[in-house]
Order: structure tokens, then C-alpha cells, then sequence
């Protein structure tokens, strides 16, 4: 079967583990000798998946909870702590950087890319601050693209469905003089409104485009150069349920809007191999945002990283990486609304890091053990302090044995810090007889600290045979300091407005932990199926301190964790020329936003019409009509509900 871009065969168990990672030690390994729970999405993977953006994409790993908040929107989260900017995950592309200072996220509408140009996704549940820096928390997602020499030609995609009114994707690559290779692209996406639980649509309509290259150059043996940008537009509408004390009896002022976002991008790295056998690398990226929120608020947001490091083996047992980091991010904010604000108009978050990792073979081919840490400095929060040490046993070819103890601190943002925004409205009562509007109020101090969290992971891979593999993981997180609310005294200085005011102020007071199993299976049933299944189980204990709200908040971010998830995947080639796959997920229910548990299935089937021309046709989520999958708990958009959705997909390569 012809996968975007070339001919992709299946690919073996053999391959699969040997396939190459670089984010877990920031060096290329292989799957099979990397100490930390690594799940890689192959590029066979992506083409027989029937996903449409990153998002989904990512629901295969175990440990990876992906929930749909509206036909633009995601919550996307490692073990816990999900929400629409979920705020302990790493996120890179290319190891740039898509964390965004302002809320502690991704953006995911606006970080789409193109899906044939992937070379794979490496996935590092866990800690993983030594090598990537604060806000690896809970894990990293690195997004892999391929070189520009594997995309050489043109290749044309469109799509059509009942959520996509158009999606359409054109490439093409072509060589630079004799020593460099470059490829364009573009990927534009117009999605219709998802539903409105009461019965009707809902208000995300949404459009994306987006346009970039990249070139690789060999301008010397041993050295290798890659430079890429691109820019992204993404329009989408909202409807934003803010409290308001003057409209009763819900005390919701429903307030429509549409979110801007644009982002640029440039970003070079060069990598040279000496004749010694060390390597160094430098990385620099310059990345311009913008967001536009209707009505309510408007970010410039300009950042500039500078990431060099140095790979070397001093003695025959050591393998040592040293590196530093320094960044600058700085924004100017506005805003026009009375129910969300920012302190400070204008802001700067500078950060310098310094790192080291060392790999100390004791039993070659046996025994392994990795001791790391990064001594990294922010404006916000100040000093942090990021060690880890792993080990990795291998007794024979088939088995590996890992371990790790890791911290791993997360930065304030700049909404944890500076954001005064109307959170809820309590209805009047006996003891006040006007509504009670609290008011999150941000870190009013300037005295928050950065969250921390230590972690303890062990791991077990076994190969059995050629066609079975099993990957197993136990964890336990325990968190300190983690940015919670604290409510203050009433403020009765409004009354003659109607209300009284309730103060929430952002605190350290959350602390609790985080436990779980992790599997993930590699089954070649005969040579044309192929079975992969994932599984997922966690508990969480999570609390703040006395005060009500901190006590409150505690209580949700315990109960968004589902108890289960489980991914099921089914690849079966049919003939020479067809595939049929089938996807089946389960996740157990959110007590925090009582949406129950739900498994759904995607059924794919593709027929290779000739060398150069695919055809698709995908349905998702078809055993519900339509379905809550989560809550917008940032920004308080208004529920959406996703639908049962089929579309056709052509592609045409030359």
C-alpha cells in the first residue's frame, strides 16, 4: 500500500524497536534502550490511523488522555491534569518549543500541521525536565517532521466530510544545488459547528491555514544544516459563558466571539560530527504570536531561543551530554471586557538553563544508568533544580528493565499571575441577600512558586518472538506547591452596584499524587493483520488546604482523571491494494464534569487506486449519534457536544 509521500511498507516488530528516539536523552537510541516510557507513532501509524490533526493522532500512546472540546478545541494531557491548556506537558516540534507562556499550553487549533510530512511522534510519559526544562512535568510529545530530501516531488490531498466542509493539502520538494534539498507546503481546513446540547449547532465554527518549508543541507561531511518556518492563521468562533451578578436567574452573560490566532515562525539548527566521534549542535528559533480574542482580550506575544549542546565520551564508559538554554518571551496584552483582564500590559518572561546528562555503561550490553540534571532560572519563579537518575538492564536481547527517579518543576503562567477574571456567581441568601460574584483575582503578591513534582517509574519490555511485544510501566507522581485558589474576605464595597465581591487569589496549595499502569502490545496476528492494543489505569489523591475554593479545585482536578482508557487498534491489509483498519477507544467516566464513559470506533478503508494515487474513505465515532467528550474549564466556553462523522479522501502523488 502507497503511504503519503512513497511507499511504505509494514513494519516489522523488529523495526518497530528499533525505531530511532532523540527526546528522551537528546540523542538518537532505540526504543528497546531507552529508560523512560517511550511510545513512538510511526508513519505507518499516521497514515492508517484516519486522523485529521495532531490531537487525535496522540490518543494511540497509553498515558495520553485526548478529548475533543469542540470541532477546533482539545484537551490534551500525560497522567493527569487535563484541560484545554493543560499545563504539565511539553510539547516540541522539531525540539521547538509549542509551551505558550500565556496559559501554560498548546494551542493545539493553530499547531496543526501536515500529516505526511511526519516522520514520527516520540511520546515520553514522565518527568523529563533534565533534558527539556520546567514544564516537562508530565510527560513530552516531540513531533518528528522528515528530512527534505524523503519529500522530494509534489503530492496533492483533499478531504471532504460531514465535519470538514474542506480540507485540502499540496507539497512539494525539490533539490537545492547538490548539497540540499528543500520542500513547501500548505494545509488549509474550513470545519463546521459541532452541537449544542440542547439540540441544535453549536457555535465553533472554525478555519485554519497554514504555509511553510524546510531545507536541509549537507555543507560538509559530517555537518548538516535544517532551516524551516512557516506561518499559521486560525480563525474559530466561541460563545463564553462569564458570570455576571445583574443576570439572573442563571447569572450568565453569554458573550459571542471569534479567537484570531497567528503565528510565524523561523528556526535553523546545525549539527556537526567530528572526526573524534563528539557532535555539537546549536538551535535557534524565533517565533511571533498573535491572538485576538472578540470582544475580550488581545496578545502580542514575540519569543526568541537560543539552545546549544555540546555530545561527547570522555572515557571509554561515560557518554556525556552538556548543554545551556536561554530564552526571552515578551508580550503586550489588552483588553476589553469587564469580565477578564490583565494586571500588567506588558510583560517579559526571561529564562537560562544549564544542563548535563551522563550515560555510565557498568556491564556492556547489561547494565546501564543515567544521572541528569538542569540548574534552570526564570523571572517568575526564580531558581529551579531538575535532577534525575534512571537505569536500564537488559539480561538478554528480548528483555529490558528499566527504572527512574526524576522532579520536575512548572512555571507560572502569565494568566496564573496576572489574570483578574468573573469566575462564578452564588445567588443571594438568607445571611446576604445580593448575589456573591467571586473574582479570581491572580497572584495579587507576586508571591507564587513554581509547581513541583518528584516521580518514581518502573518499566518492563519483553519480546516474544518475532510477532509479540509487551511494554509495561508502573509510576507514582506526587506533586507540592501545585497553583491552587484561596478566597478571601467579602468585599461589601460593590453592594450599591447590586452584588458583593468575593476575592480568589492564586495560592500553592494543592499537593497530592498521581499512580497508575501504563501497557502497550505489538501483535502480528498473520502477515496482513496486525493488532495493537493500549492500556491505561490511575488513581489520584489531590488536596488543597482548608480554604473552600483551594479545597474545590482540589476536588476537580482529582476528578478529571478517568480511572481507564483503552486504545485498540486493528491494521489489516485486505489485498495488494486494500487496507481495513479499525480503531476502537474506551475512557471511563469524568466525575469531575459527570460526562460518563464512552468507547467509540473509527473504521477506515483505503484502496490504492495506482503507485501514485490513494483513496480513503474514514468514519468517526460511530457507535453514538453524538457525545460530551469534555468541558472548557480555562475559558469558559460554552459545551459542545461531538458528532458521528464520515469523510473521503483523495490523494494524488507525482
Amino acid at each position: 500500500m502507497a503511504e503519503s509521500g512513497g511507499a511504505v511498507p509494514d513494519m516489522s516488530l523488529e523495526e518497530l524497536l528499533n525505531t530511532e528516539v532523540t527526546s528522551a536523552s537528546r540523542k538518537a537510541q532505540s526504543q528497546q534502550s531507552v529508560a523512560a516510557a517511550v511510545f513512538v507513532i510511526t508513519r505507518e501509524d499516521i497514515a492508517r490511523s484516519g486522523a485529521r490533526n495532531l490531537p487525535d493522532l496522540l490518543a494511540m500512546a497509553p498515558g495520553i488522555e485526548v478529548a475533543r472540546i469542540g470541532n477546533d478545541r482539545w484537551a490534551v494531557s500525560a497522567r493527569g491534569f487535563n484541560g484545554r491548556f493543560a499545563n504539565k506537558l511539553q510539547v516540541l516540534k522539531d525540539g521547538r518549543s509549542l509551551y505558550s507562556p500565556l496559559f501554560s499550553g498548546v494551542f493545539w487549533e493553530v499547531e496543526d500541521t501536515v500529516l505526511e510530512d511526519i516522520e514520527r511522534i516520540e511520546i515520553i510519559r514522565g518527568p523529563n525536565a533534565a533534558s527539556w526544562g520546567s514544564n516537562a512535568v508530565n510527560g513530552t510529545i516531540n513531533i518528528v517532521t522528515r528530512k527534505a530530501r524523503d519529500t522530494q516531488g509534489g503530492l496533492v490531498a483533499v478531504l471532504a466530510g460531514s465535519d470538514d466542509r474542506g480540507n485540502g493539502v499540496a507539497r512539494y520538494g525539490a533539490p537545492l544545488g547538490e548539497s540540499g534539498h528543500i520542500r513547501v507546503f500548505g494545509k488549509a481546513v474550513n470545519r463546521r459547528a459541532g452541537f449544542s446540547p440542547s439540540g441544535g449547532k453549536g457555535d465553533d465554527e472554525s478555519d485554519m491555514g497554514m504555509a511553510g518549508f524546510r531545507a536541509d543541507f549537507v555543507t560538509a561531511p559530517g555537518n548538516r544544516l535544517m532551516l524551516t518556518g512557516g506561518v499559521a492563521r486560525q480563525h474559530g468562533d466561541d460563545i463564553y459563558r462569564f458570570a455576571d451578578p445583574l443576570q439572573p436567574p442563571n447569572y450568565i452573560n453569554a458573550l459571542r466571539s471569534t479567537l484570531h490566532l497567528h503565528s510565524e515562525y523561523l528556526q535553523a539548527r546545525f549539527d556537526s560530527l567530528q572526526d573524534d566521534g563528539s557532535e555539537w549542535s546549536l538551535q535557534a528559533y524565533l517565533v511571533h504570536d498573535y491572538l485576538d480574542s472578540v470582544h475580550t482580550s488581545t496578545q502580542r506575544r514575540t519569543t526568541v531561543d537560543l539552545d546549544a549542546q555540546y555530545h561527547f565520551s570522555p572515557l571509554g564508559t561515560h557518554d556525556l551530554i552538556v548543554g545551556i538554554n536561554a530564552r526571552s518571551s515578551r508580550d503586550s496584552i489588552s483588553t476589553a471586557s469587564d469580565f477578564l483582564r490583565f494586571r500588567d500590559a506588558d510583560r517579559e518572561f526571561t529564562l537560562l538553563s544549564v544542563f548535563a546528562l551522563d550515560e555510565i555503561t557498568l556491564i556492556p550490553e547489561r547494565l546501564r544508568i543515567s544521572l541528569g540534571a538542569r540548574l534552570e532560572h526564570n523571572n517568575f519563579s526564580g531558581a529551579a533544580f531538575q535532577p534525575t537518575a534512571r537505569f536500564l538492564w537488559t539480561p538478554n536481547a528480548d528483555q529490558t528493565v528499566w527504572g527512574a527517579v526524576s522532579r520536575a518543576n512548572r512555571t507560572p503562567s502569565r494568566a496564573d499571575m496576572d489574570t483578574i477574571i468573573v469566575a462564578s456567581v452564588i445567588p443571594p441568601s438568607g445571611s446576604l441577600p445580593v448575589p456573591l460574584l467571586a473574582t479570581y483575582m491572580g497572584d495579587n503578591g507576586r508571591s507564587l512558586r513554581s509547581e513541583r513534582m518528584d516521580a518514581a517509574e518502573l518499566g518492563y519490555r519483553q519480546r516474544f518472538g518475532p510477532s509479540f511485544s509487551l511494554d509495561t510501566s508502573a509510576f507514582i507522581h506526587r506533586y507540592r506547591d501545585v497553583v491552587s485558589l484561596s478566597s478571601g474576605s467579602v468585599d461589601l464595597s460593590t453592594l450599591g452596584l447590586g452584588y458583593a465581591q468575593l476575592p480568589l487569589v492564586s495560592t500553592n496549595d494543592e499537593h497530592g499524587h498521581i499512580y497508575g499502569l501504563e501497557v502497550a502490545a505489538f501483535a502480528q496476528i498473520t502477515p496482513a493483520w496486525r493488532l495493537q492494543p493500549s492500556y491505561t489505569w490511575q488513581r489520584a489523591s489531590i488536596r488543597g488546604s482548608q480554604n473552600p475554593a483551594s479545597t474545590s479545585l482540589a476536588s476537580r482536578d482529582e476528578g478529571k482523571i478517568p480511572r481507564h482508557m483503552l486504545s485498540l487498534r486493528s491494521q489489516h491489509n485486505l489485498a495488494k491494494a486494500h487496507q481495513l483498519d479499525f480503531w476502537l477507544k474506551y475512557k471511563s467516566r469524568i466525575e469531575a464534569f459527570g460526562i460518563p464513559d464512552r468507547a467509540n470506533l473509527d473504521v477506515r478503508y483505503a484502496w490504492a487506486i495506482d503507485r501514485c494515487t490513494d483513496l480513503s474513505l474514514v468514519g468517526q465515532n460511530l457507535l453514538h449519534r453524538r457525545t460530551l467528550e469534555y468541558l472548557s474549564d480555562t475559558l469558559p466556553s460554552a459545551p459542545i457536544e461531538i458528532g458521528r462523522g464520515a469523510y473521503l479522501r483523495l490523494e494524488h502523488r507525482f
